[in-house]
């Protein structure tokens, strides 16, 4: 199998496979289209009217990446009209939540369509790993204040920084927080050796490695900050 690829972050080429300068260049070479991307606003309906439009005739699309990154109408009209012969979709923008929901979708009744459940996290396989990879990420947490994977505390991952003590501040996110944390720290004179700042619409998680001798303190005085909403000394 020939493999072309298209990202939009410039990537190394593994093994055999030959990197495409765009999208458009992409899909109008290749026989097969399958789809890696998150959910975000850039992907949203991705593959759309005019891109499919470029897909070279006779292609099949497979999308098992995210739901709302293909027009489904679109796509049901090029199956319809021959541009593509086939597609196999796992992932849809709406999916059914419980048993007894009614499941719609453009696509369906199309003979050259294989429609198949999102439910591959449901096997034994996938609940064990999803098991494992959840009880590691609060592992990381609690042990060093890494919250990859999180949906609600933005995304920090930091190195331990040896000889300190780690705080953990979580707080509304509202502008003057990140100061306020400094200059109280300051003014006791209390050391910081390193700090992690990220935010998203609500909330702003700072990580905090202080002076070991000094760390009770600084632990009070952050809670004291105007917004706090969680502080924790972690180690």
């Amino acid at each position: 199998m020939k493999v072309i690829f298209y990202d939009a972050v410039t990537k190394l080429p593994l093994g055999n496979a030959v990197a495409k300068k765009s999208l458009k260049e992409l899909v109008s070479e290749a026989d097969i289209i399958t789809l890696h991307v998150p959910e975000t606003n850039q992907t949203k309906n991705l593959i759309n009217k005019t891109v499919i439009k470029q897909f070279k005739k006779g292609s099949i699309l497979i999308n098992y990446a995210r739901g709302e990154v293909v027009d489904l109408e679109a796509l049901a009209k090029a199956l319809q009209e021959g541009q593509l012969s086939g597609a196999a979709i796992d992932v849809y923008p709406w999916e059914p939540e419980k048993n007894g929901d009614k499941f719609q979708t453009p696509l369906q009744n199309l003979p050259n369509v294989i429609l198949t459940p999102h439910i591959g996290g449901s096997t034994e396989e996938a609940q064990m790993n999803i098991g494992e990879d959840v009880s590691n990420k609060l592992f990381q947490y609690l042990e060093m204040g890494i919250t990859t994977g999180s949906h609600t505390v933005p995304h920090l991952s930091m190195p331990p920084q040896e000889g300190t003590h780690r705080i953990l501040h979580i707080h509304k996110n509202v502008p003057g927080v990140l100061s306020e944390i400094n200059t109280q720290l300051s003014k006791y004179n209390i050391n910081i050796l390193a700090q992690y700042l990220k935010t998203n619409d609500d909330i702003g998680y700072v990580v905090l490695d202080v002076d070991k001798k000094l760390s009770d303190q600084a632990l009070q005085l952050l809670k004291e900050v105007k917004n706090t909403v969680k502080v924790r000394l972690l180690y």
